[in-house]
């Protein structure tokens, strides 16, 4: 299933109780270093970023990252675990799928846009795609971590869909895909024309 609607209480209540998914580990994040190379003064947005894990190993990629969630108890997490360990680590509250709260990020910034078990939940694909094209500096990466619908049994099909795939990758100038592990999450590197 994509898009699936999730009350906004259960990610409250997820988060404020610690709750997170599959951690990144070292294996992943090289893969990510390899296919985006990180250079000194670049930014990162981190969408969705529940506990924080991800943006934060983006940070000490060397990324000066703004991480995101429309959950509080996701974006006090964070600062709980982050703030004052000297990580160019800014933590926000944004909703990424309501245009005026995104409008607070500023256009053509972003050096790299990372949605990380996050875009199978996003309803507005196509919108989501937009707003990212709009934040994207010249050159930058759109990275999507997400697991393919097709791969998951019946009972666990929170995944993208074909579907979304055509969606996901449409306008893009380059796309490549990697695999976190066989039948896992798959990684799109997308970037503009």
């Amino acid at each position: 299933m994509s898009g699936q609607v999730v009350p906004a209480s259960v990610w409250e209540e997820h988060f404020a109780s610690g709750g997170g998914f599959r951690r990144a580990d070292p294996y992943e994040m090289a893969l990510l270093r390899a296919q985006v190379r990180p250079r000194a003064g670049q930014r990162a947005l981190d969408v969705g970023c529940g506990l924080g894990g991800y943006a934060a190993g983006l940070a000490a990629l060397g990324y000066t990252t703004t991480a995101i969630d429309w959950a509080a108890s996701s974006v006090a997490a964070v600062r709980d675990r982050y703030e004052g360990l000297g990580l160019p680590l800014d933590v926000r509250r944004v909703d990424f799928e309501d245009a005026r709260s995104v409008r607070q990020l500023p256009e053509r910034s972003y050096d790299l846009v990372t949605m990380r078990l996050v875009y199978a939940f996003l309803r507005r694909k196509a919108a989501v795609a937009e707003r990212v094209r709009r934040l994207l500096a010249p050159g930058g990466a759109w990275v999507v971590t997400t697991p393919l619908a097709s791969r998951l049994p019946p009972e666990r099909r929170i995944g993208i869909t074909e579907r979304d795939l055509g969606v996901l990758i449409g306008g893009w100038g380059d796309g490549r895909w990697y695999d976190l592990e066989p039948a896992g999450l798959r990684v799109l590197v997308l970037r503009g024309p």
